[in-house]
């Protein structure tokens, strides 16, 4: 259909033309006709575009034959050893013309695992770590806050020109907490260590109807921990560091000292456990029995999920995370 109405198109611009109208379409839904700008970005894929990075020239396919451009690339890029170009975005800003390219960039080998620091992600304090370091979201939640007042009274207002203002503020609200995560990132990612461990979240079922309150649930929705996630990752990756995902059962719940796993143990932002006594700030102590977890996970061979019921996986882990724990604090 696209060949018969513009033959000068080539199969690669075809195949382009093809995938984005079936983004555009799978965003909305299909629940409306898609519309496209004049001036919309364009998007290439690695047949149509070919980055030389030694001349600083790309090479584009058009319905003119492949054309040769000269291109800048930020100072800040020459420390990456680029493998191949993916894909690439050409758009326009204010008049000029920029062009967003995807890279696969060739990674060190991973070091040796020796020491491995825990991080706890939450919504209140976006990331604790187990050696102490705690990243508090306070800033963060009054710029949102703030930025969910200015947006409620241009909902309010409801012209033409408040909604323009309310899609400036949703780009600078995704700018500032996208910021905050690399900021973050980057920290944890510098720390002494080898391998940097998470827990698996998963927010969907955190926002169930019955387990937490309406309050709590718009915390959890606009809480980034997936984002934050793919930054540590990447940027542990560049460096050789190893990502290692745990399940998150009981990490609150369990004391990190003696291994006792109870609800009980956690009252809000205090972890105090109802055997030992052993007091903590509950973001901390989860940090620490992440580390543990993953120091079990490294020292076997073959980690599969055994495939058993959901109490029976439960009560494994229970086991597996207190063992840890008392291993972990018998071996200080």
């Amino acid at each position: 259909m696209i060949r018969k109405s513009h033959p000068e198109l080539n199969s690669s611009l075809v195949t382009a033309v093809r995938d984005q109208a079936s983004d555009m379409l799978k965003r909305l839904k299909l629940k409306k006709k898609p519309t496209k700008k004049n001036d919309s970005s364009i998007r290439l894929n690695h047949n149509t575009f070919r980055l030389l990075t030694d001349s600083k020239i790309i090479s584009i396919s058009t319905i003119s034959g492949r054309k040769k451009y000269a291109i800048k690339i930020p100072s800040y890029f020459s420390k990456y050893d680029f493998k191949s170009s993916e894909s690439a975005r050409i758009k326009t800003k204010k008049g000029r013309i920029f062009m967003d390219i995807i890279v696969e960039v060739i990674t060190p080998n991973p070091h040796k695992v020796k020491k491995v620091i825990g991080v706890d992600r939450g919504v209140y304090n976006p990331a604790v770590t187990s050696d102490n370091t705690f990243f508090n979201s306070r800033k963060l939640r009054e710029v949102k806050g703030r930025y969910k007042y200015l947006k409620g009274c241009l909902q309010r207002a409801g012209t033409r020109s408040a909604k323009r203002h309310l899609q400036k503020l949703a780009g600078r609200e995704r700018q500032f907490v996208t910021d905050v995560n690399h900021c973050i990132s980057k920290k944890i990612v510098n720390k002494d260590c080898d391998a940097i461990a998470l827990e698996e979240l998963r927010t969907g079922s955190m926002k169930r109807k019955g387990k937490v309150g309406k309050k709590t649930r718009k915390l959890i929705g606009n809480w980034s921990a997936k984002q934050l996630l793919s930054f540590i990752t990447y940027k542990a990756e560049m460096i050789g560091k190893s990502i290692i995902l745990v399940n998150s059962h009981f990490t609150s719940q369990a004391c990190n000292r003696c291994g006792d796993i109870r609800k009980s143990n956690r009252k809000g932002k205090i972890f105090k456990c109802c055997v030992c006594s052993y007091t903590l700030h509950a973001d901390l102590n989860a940090s620490r029995n992440i580390a543990c977890l993953a120091k079990g996970v490294m020292s076997r061979l073959v980690v599969n999920q055994p495939n058993v019921a959901c109490d029976e996986l439960k009560a494994s882990l229970r086991e597996e995370l207190r063992a840890n724990i008392v291993t972990s604090f018998a071996s200080i």
